[in-house]
């Protein structure tokens, strides 16, 4: 079974993506061993606050992923709507827009760097007195939700998708919006994580709050990854039928 799984990862990985299999391999265990060297680093209180308080190490690097993203799944979109492809170009745009205002929400908008108040009307709602939407009752509940339902279908939907093949997902526009399965273990994490906050550490603690730095990081990592590797993929058709052109 496990054996199975790989050879599909490995296969997927270099037929689809065109990324070697070890290098797929690596990708796919390294969500896991960051999560257990993350959750070992708890030992160490001073080593573990590095990590993931605000403006630190794990929250700068999904910064950078999730704006990375932002910018490849906007040059995504503008190659398929160079290419007519209205749909997908538009689901990347409205994708390239979520990266960037979750990357926004991650520095609180440069609030803490600057040094401006929150506005009274919104401290007065916000769980962390910040300018940010996401720590608003209503709205961080949604965005759990949604967390939860990309880890889902990112990890789990994924693997259907790719193991069963059915027809419709060998549209070009539809397999587009199928991650690569060597990413899939970084949506397992964040859908793995949500699910234990809801089920077993509903009223959650420091530990619990920041261990979930390492799923966002891991989610950071998935969009911009699969935005780069999309992009790839498209110049790499458009180069093929130019020589076939030619």
């Amino acid at each position: 079974m496990v054996s199975s799984l790989r050879t599909q990862l490995e296969h997927d990985a270099a037929s689809e993506w065109e990324v070697a299999p070890q290098i797929a391999l690596a990708v796919f265990l390294a969500p896991f061993v960051g999560a257990a060297a993350v959750i070992v680093a708890r030992a160490d209180k001073s080593f573990f606050r590095f990590l993931t308080r605000e403006d630190s190490l794990l929250e700068w690097a999904q910064f950078v992923g999730f704006v990375a993203a932002a910018v490849l799944a906007a040059l995504v979109g503008w190659r398929l709507l160079g290419q007519k492809r209205h749909l997908p170009a538009i689901m990347f745009f409205l994708f390239a827009l979520g990266c960037f205002a979750i990357a926004g929400e991650e520095i609180a908008w440069g609030q803490r760097l600057l040094g401006y108040e929150t506005p009274e009307s919104l401290e007065e709602i916000n769980e962390q007195r910040e300018t940010t939407v996401h720590n608003i009752g209503s709205v961080q509940d949604a965005a759990n939700i949604a967390f939860t339902l990309v880890g889902l279908y990112g990890s789990v939907g994924a693997w259907l998708l790719r193991l069963r093949r059915p027809r419709w997902t060998l549209r070009p526009d539809v397999n587009l919006l199928i991650p690569p399965l060597f990413l899939t273990s970084c949506f397992f994490v964040v859908f793995g994580y949500k699910t234990l906050r809801y089920i077993v550490f509903p009223e959650s603690g420091y530990t619990v709050t920041k261990l979930g730095e390492w799923p966002e990081l891991c989610l950071a990592f998935a969009f911009a990854a699969y935005s780069f590797l999309t992009l790839r993929r498209l110049r790499a058709v458009n180069v093929s039928r130019r020589g076939e052109s030619g």
